[in-house]
This record gives C-alpha cells, structure tokens and sequence, in this order.
C-alpha cells in the first residue's frame, strides 16, 4: 500500500507544482475582482466603503474622457491597501475624487502633483497639494516626505499630465526608483484619439499625441502593445492591464515580492524532491 500511495503522490505533484505557480501569478490579477467583492458583501469596508464606492460611481455618471475609469482607479488603488498615493495632474480634480475615497479608505497620504493651481480639489485631511512641474518635484521627492514626515515610497502612482513622449519617458525614469516594491503605476491617456468613444458608445473629442503615453511604456516593458483593444501582459516585474476606452487606461502592477517568494518555494520544493 505505501508503494501504491507513493506512486500516486508522485503522480499528482506536477500538477500540485502547477497549480502553485499559476496561483501566484492569478493572486496579482484578481486583487482587484476580491475587493469588489469585499465591498459588495459589506465585510471590510461597509457601511462606509460601500457609500465611498457608490459616490464614485455616481461621478463617473457625468461623461468625460476619464468617466470610464474612476470605478476602475478607486478599486485598483484600494486592492494594494497603500500607504501613499501620489497623482500626478489633477485639472478638473475627477481623479483626485476616486484616489482621495480609496485613500481615506486605508489611511492613506494622497500627495497631487499639477503646474497649475488645485488647493480647492480636495478636503481629505491627509491630502497635500505640491503646485510643481513633477519632473522637477521627483528629483526632490525623497526631501520633501521626508520634511512632511511621510514615507518616501509609493505603493499607487497615477500619471495624466502633459501626454508627450518625451515627458512620459522622464516620469518613467524619475518617479518609478521612488516605488514600493509592490504597487501599481496608473497611466490614463494610453489610447488618445481625435475622437475618444466610452463604453457606452457615447462620444467625446480629444487630440492625437502621437502615442505618447503607451510608446514609452512599451519602450520601459521592452514590449509592443495594440492600445485599441483590451489585453493582459506580463514583462518582467510587471504585470500590465490594459482598458481602451474613454482614452485608455494603463495599470502596471509590480510584482517583485510575490515573484522572490514564489522563487524560494520553487528551491524549498526542489531540495525536497
């Protein structure tokens, strides 16, 4: 009995080592669907995360050429539970609504990044205005928290500023070394057209930009993406989702942790064999 027992486990492992491994990679990629869920049973989070996610819902009623994602940004920031947000380009404030309810959430510090002047786009307690170019304010970031005593590592990142090439490319190179070792960068305007549509088939007018949002992350990824249709992608660290419509929105979710302890069971399971 013990031969036949011993002959079925060893059977049965592969599949068992399989299992383990794509359960690391679908742990990254359906945070977002558990929280949702969390929030709709009202465990968590109810009464208020519920009347927090409904606020935002009612937000995004107003059509825009971001409308479409708010829902999508306050459940993926709120799914990392961050300690810092930081949005870089406020305009018309409609991000800084959907961060700041998924920031009260869990405590967090929500830092808003923008050239011009946006003092009135939030009353959250813990939020803080820098009026900057956030080039500029990257090469100081690390000084600045640590003068406002908050800790100088990102877990949510959300990038809508200028939508050029070349400025994309120096947010990339400043502001991704001051990330948490799991966190999520948000990228809206990754699917700019003359003509933007919303998932509603509504319509909206925007500008071409030459790709000057997705290229450079396809550039950083060393990957080429169709901004016009939804995808999945995994490169590296990063595993990258994608949503065309109202101008598209890009979420890179780094994974560095969960791939390290994925490794070390990896080796625990093959000392064991």
């Amino acid at each position: 009995m013990r031969f036949i027992r011993s002959v079925l486990q060893a059977a049965v492992e592969p599949k068992r080592t399989l299992q383990r491994s794509a359960t690391l990679a679908l742990r990254a990629l359906t945070g977002m669907n558990n929280v949702v869920i969390d929030i709709r049973r009202r465990r968590h989070y109810s009464p208020t995360g519920r009347r927090l996610f409904d606020e935002v819902a009612e937000r995004a009623l107003t059509r825009t050429d971001i409308s479409d994602h708010l829902k999508t940004m306050f459940v993926e920031a709120l799914a990392i539970r961050p300690s810092v947000i930081v949005e870089l380009g406020v305009r018309g404030g409609e991000s800084t609504f959907a961060l700041e309810r998924a920031a009260a959430l869990c405590g967090s510090t929500l830092i808003s990044v923008d050239i011009q002047t946006c003092l009135r786009k939030s009353q959250y307690s813990k939020w803080r205005f820098v009026q900057d170019n956030d080039v500029a304010f990257a090469k100081h970031f690390p000084a600045w928290c640590r003068d406002q005593q908050i800790p100088p590592l990102i877990d949510v990142l959300f990038v809508d500023t200028s939508h050029e090439y070349a400025h994309t490319l120096q947010e990339i190179d400043l502001w991704f070394p001051h990330l948490a070792p799991h966190s999520k960068v948000l990228f809206h305007d990754t699917n700019m057209r003359r003509l933007y549509f919303r998932k509603d088939g509504s319509m909206g007018v925007g500008w071409r930009n030459g790709r000057g949002v997705i290229a450079p992350l396809e550039q950083y990824l060393g990957r080429q993406f169709n901004e016009r249709e939804d995808f999945v992608d995994w490169s590296g660290e990063w595993i990258v989702r994608h949503h065309p419509a109202c101008s598209g929105l890009t979420i890179l979710e780094r994974i560095t942790d969960q791939l390290r302890a994925g490794e070390i069971h990896d080796a625990s399971l093959r000392s064991a064999s």
